[in-house]
């Protein structure tokens, strides 16, 4: 059902995270927006996973240009948050405003490093990639699973229903057991092919944005976000969590988005 505004909000993923893990965060917004969400990026083979995510950004644009039918709020966490950015970048005319939750990206000489390190291999040290190909990915049945999820530190801080969000709409139940919805070897490799380009973009025309980061996420750097905003003309704020904090505090991060929102679509 359209909103009372006719404002829609779409909504990117990060990865490893499918859209259907945010319905917490989501709802907080299904008063007043309709809301689009990316199931699972770099899962096409229309659009495979490629350096510097550009095939991604396309899978996006076409996603909003089939879901909606008007401009958006285009908002992304992580993965989501970068390949929001760069399709409002390449199609302005598809987005009202860009929410970036928790960019992970580097910014000028810090870029040109992560690119030599990506070059190299080593950059699968200081990605998730490498902890990523290890993941656990069958088991006996869902109890198990969920078992197995609820003793992962990553999840500790999560929110509960968020966690129940993410083993439902993650884990397929088959015949014999329970697997991952969420294709590994995809997962890893966008790890591996974060950009390293953010620094060439230009100031997006016509189209504002806010970055909000987690006070004590250890994804993120500071210094690029500060260049990034200070190009961009976007507003930096932080909220309450580490780097997963649309999942940790999803209510509290709808407020902080809230609020940028009514500031940024005055």
């Amino acid at each position: 059902m359209p909103s009372p505004s006719g404002e829609i909000l779409h909504f990117a993923h990060a990865n490893g995270f499918p859209g259907e893990s945010y319905r917490v965060l989501l709802d907080c917004f299904s008063r007043d927006y309709r809301i689009i969400a990316v199931d699972r990026l770099g899962h096409s083979v229309d659009y495979p996973v490629n350096n510097n995510w550009s095939n991604l950004a396309d899978e996006l644009i076409a996603h909003v240009e089939k879901k909606a039918d008007r401009p958006v709020i285009g908002a992304g966490h992580s993965l989501g948050s970068i390949v929001t950015f760069m399709a409002a970048h390449k199609r302005p005319d598809l987005f009202r405003a860009v929410i970036m939750l928790d960019p992970p990206f580097f910014w000028g000489s810090a870029g040109l490093v992560f690119r030599l390190m990506k070059f190299t291999g080593i950059a699968d040290r200081f990605t998730p990639a490498r902890q990523s190909s290890g993941r656990k990915r069958y088991w006996a049945d869902m109890e198990t699973a969920r078992a197995y999820f609820q003793s992962k530190s990553l999840f500790r801080a999560f929110d509960p229903q968020s966690l129940e969000d993410y083993i439902r709409c993650g884990t397929v139940e088959g015949p014999g057991g329970v697997s991952l919805a969420y294709d590994v070897e995809t997962e890893v490799r966008i790890f591996q092919t974060m950009p390293d380009n953010i620094s060439r973009y230009n100031k997006i025309r016509g189209v504002p944005g806010c970055i909000i980061y987690g006070e004590n996420s250890r994804a993120v750097h500071m210094k690029s976000l500060n260049k990034f905003t200070e190009r961009h003309g976007f507003t930096l704020r932080a909220s309450p969590g580490g780097h997963l904090f649309p999942l940790e505090k999803p209510r509290e991060a709808a407020e902080i988005i809230k609020r940028e929102l009514d500031q940024l679509l005055k």
